[in-house]
């Protein structure tokens, strides 16, 4: 629930809560950077679907807690 409020508020910090510092972070933070706009969606995309982020995007390690 504090991802989801994040994302829409500061995205990366959403991406950051989900995934930590991994690639899907810095997309975030380029797109918020870009425009806010497509921050917000992509942040709100790796919060409630990370399966749709390539592979090589996603933080490796252990069982994320849900």
């Amino acid at each position: 629930m504090l991802a989801i409020i994040a994302a829409v508020l500061l995205p990366p910090l959403g991406v950051f809560l989900r995934e930590g510092l991994s690639t899907a972070f810095w997309v975030d933070v380029l797109l918020t950077i870009l425009a806010w706009v497509p921050g917000v969606i992509f942040a709100l995309i790796v919060v409630l679907k990370p399966d749709l982020l390539p592979a090589g995007w996603r933080r490796q390690g252990p069982a994320r807690v849900r």
